[in-house]
C-alpha cells in the first residue's frame, strides 16, 4: 500500500522483483484468490483486483487511519448533499465531486470503482454513471439490508 499511496490502484503495476522476499507461490496463490490479476506482459507483473484493494486496505490499517476516513466522509457528504430536495436519485458530475470534496481524482475513482462507502464504512454506496457522472441513489448512506 505504501508503493501505491494515493495512485489509481487500477493502473498501479506490481512486480514480483521488487518484492524479492515475497515466495512465487504467494503471487500465485493471491491471484487464484482473486486479490491480484495477472497481467500476462513479457514480465511477471501484477494488479490489484477491487476486491485485492479493498483487502489490502484493511490489512495495512490503512481504512481505519484517521486522514483516510476524513477524505471518505468529506466524499459522503458531498454525494449526500447532492440528494437535498430529491426523491430519487442524483447525478453529480466527477469533476464537482472532486472539487467539492477536495480529495484527489485518484482517491475518488478509487472509492468509487471499489465501493469503499460500503467495504469500508458499510453504507450504501454511489457508483459511475458512464464515465463523467456519479449516480447517488435515494438511500445513500444508509445500512444495506
Amino acid at each position: 500500500m505504501d508503493a501505491l499511496g494515493d495512485g489509481w490502484f487500477c493502473v498501479f503495476y506490481i512486480s514480483p522483483s521488487d518484492f524479492p522476499h515475497v515466495l512465487p507461490t504467494t503471487w500465485t496463490e493471491l491471484t487464484k484468490r482473486g486479490l491480484l490479476k495477472d497481467r500476462d506482459m513479457n514480465v511477471e507483473m501484477y494488479e490489484l483486483t477491487l476486491l485485492g484493494y479493498v483487502t489490502a486496505l484493511m490489512i495495512s490499517g490503512r481504512s481505519d487511519d484517521p486522514q483516510f476516513r476524513e477524505k471518505l466522509g468529506r466524499l459522503c457528504k458531498v454525494l449526500k448533499d447532492s440528494l437535498t430536495g430529491r426523491t430519487d436519485f442524483a447525478l453529480i458530475p466527477f469533476q464537482q465531486l472532486v472539487t467539492e470534496s477536495g480529495v484527489s481524482e485518484a482517491f475518488a475513482c478509487n472509492a468509487l470503482d471499489a465501493d469503499l462507502i460500503r467495504h469500508i464504512l458499510g453504507r450504501i454506496g454511489a457508483a459511475w454513471n458512464g464515465e463523467h457522472l456519479v449516480r447517488v441513489p435515494n438511500n445513500f448512506g444508509l445500512a444495506p439490508i
